[in-house]
């Protein structure tokens, strides 16, 4: 084991995710996600349009909630629920039953079953109660940045940036103004501060998002194809601006097509496809090294 990968595995572990499902309907997207993030990682998520890259995200901060498995932000629950699986395996075996299969063994296997359940049933209720109650302050801890910026449009650049710390961690306005205008500063838009959204381009919009999520003072920040809805001209300024937050020690989990960040940026690379994690590596090893042949042929198509 050489030193860097030593030394990542001191880091503590911010995120930890666990057989996480997510399910619209019949439609599974995600199936089994496992991974950890740890204190100042870069994660670049990459793989096919579809395959649960975007909805993984949502799911890290809650904006969607996951069907099954668990999620740990600085070793607390924010979700868990791994006893729909023995609901299901009830329902099969009472599929049995109706269809006059059910003998000693499906109705010890039964039995055994709904033990199981009633009683992951009652830890997992006592989870689920402080979770919902802290779902607010965990999405605090949690930055996410758009592909379509999500500006308010009636509100200047200043008050965009100020809203949330203001009505979310009671900060006195002034303190968050002067919060703001030194994010502003610091990616040379401070002169955007009363502007409304409109009047800026792509690439300023959404470097302000980056400054709104920012001014939370967020633990990790999640970017969500930050420049698929930009012009090629003004996806160097954002990217720049992501660059910095990495080098200063941010922990980002980026879903990109944009391969040269991460292959220069990212400290881990993920390829997921029909909702799963196909391959995690360095950017090295990943790019140089693929082990996935879903992996091979897709690098194949980008690069």
């Amino acid at each position: 084991m050489n030193d860097k990968k030593m030394e990542n595995e001191k880091r503590e572990t911010l995120i930890s995710v666990k057989n996480l499902h997510k399910s619209f309907g019949k439609l599974n997207v995600l199936q089994g996600v496992n991974v950890e993030i740890r204190k100042g990682d870069v994660v670049a998520v990459i793989g096919p349009s579809g395959c649960g890259k975007s909805t993984f995200l949502r799911c890290l901060n809650l904006l969607e909630m996951p069907t099954a498995g668990e999620i740990l932000l600085d070793g607390e629950y924010v979700f868990k629920n791994e006893r729909i699986y023995l609901k299901q395996k009830m329902k099969e075996l009472q599929v049995l039953k109706k269809y006059g299969q059910f003998d000693e063994t499906a109705a010890a296997e039964y039995e055994k079953t709904e033990a199981e359940y009633n009683a992951l049933r009652e830890s997992e209720k006592q989870i689920e109660k402080t979770a919902t109650k802290q779902v607010n302050l965990h999405r605090q801890k949690i930055g996410m940045v758009f592909q379509q910026f999500n500006l308010f449009p009636h509100l200047t650049v200043l008050k965009n940036i100020t809203l949330a710390p203001m009505k979310l961690k009671n900060m006195p306005e002034k303190e968050a103004t002067e919060k703001a205008m030194a994010l502003l500063k610091k990616i040379g838009l401070e002169d955007k501060a009363n502007v409304y959204p409109a009047t800026l381009s792509g690439g300023q919009k959404q470097r302000i998002a980056i400054v709104r999520a920012l001014a939370m003072e967020p633990e990790v920040m999640l970017f969500d194809e930050p420049t698929s809805a930009l012009d090629p001209e003004m996806v160097g300024e954002v990217l720049k601006v992501m660059t910095e937050l990495a080098n200063e020690g941010m922990t980002m989990v980026v879903v990109t097509h944009e391969m040269g960040f991460a292959k220069e940026v990212a400290s881990r690379i993920i390829f997921m496809n029909e909702g799963v994690i196909k391959e995690e590596n360095s950017p090295k090893e990943f790019f140089e090294n693929p082990k996935d042949e879903r992996l091979k042929e897709f690098l194949s198509k980008i690069l």
